[in-house]
């Protein structure tokens, strides 16, 4: 549950409890604990926040409570001495830091994806053109992830110009409005990497 969107107390009470309340697991001496999930916790009411005390009260070994949070100065205390709190910083930034960390900014929530992410961002330097084609036409071509990473990526390298921004906003129009077709979607996303690839292949040389 994302507490940054459902953050009050009515929120908890409609969709925790219930969830609470109903138990699909198979009778076995066996059964692994539920896990209940506050992403950005911090931002739940202090009413929705002290609610969570009574969950707090049910052993571990049926309901494992997990909160996320940027903050934990903004839990209340309560709940702060009942938890077991553990730290996640950014790595440090190295001379040598990596594109991936670069656009990542260390958030760990890209930890798993880490090999997709460099994979697509060497074809968008070094992929053939047929090849970025096939991307982008791929069925689970994720086209937000693509600009997103194109503009991190140029900026990475300063080469973000407002011919490149330009490109990106015209894609994101195709992105956001559904009564588009998938094949101008499609097309100008390939445009976009085109572009992109135009400005590295003639960066190379002010760059060595």
């Amino acid at each position: 549950m994302n507490a940054a969107d459902e953050r009050s107390l009515e929120s908890i009470r409609q969709k925790v409890y219930p969830f609470l309340r109903i138990d699909w697991r198979q009778e076995d001496v066996h059964k692994a604990p539920r896990f209940l999930i506050l992403d950005e916790c911090e931002t739940l009411t202090e009413a929705a926040q002290l609610s969570l005390q009574t969950i707090l009260n049910i052993p571990a070994s049926d309901i494992c409570v997990i909160l996320i949070c940027n903050s934990q100065s903004r839990i209340h205390p309560k709940l702060r001495k009942r938890l077991l709190r553990i730290r996640y910083d950014p790595p440090n930034r190295k001379e040598n830091e990596s594109c991936v960390e670069e656009i990542t900014r260390g958030d760990l929530r890209f930890a798993s994806k880490d090999i997709y992410i460099r994979n697509r961002l060497v074809s968008y330097i070094h992929a053939h053109p047929e090849e970025l084609a096939q991307l982008v036409r791929s069925s689970d071509t994720d086209y937000t992830a693509i600009l997103s990473e194109i503009l991190l990526l140029a900026n990475a390298f300063h080469m973000l110009d407002e011919d490149l921004l330009t490109q990106v906003n015209a894609t994101y129009t195709f992105l956001a409005d559904s009564t588009f077709s998938d094949s101008l979607l499609q097309t100008n996303t390939l445009k976009t990497l085109q572009l992109f690839r135009q400005k590295f292949e003639s960066a190379i040389p002010a760059c060595t």
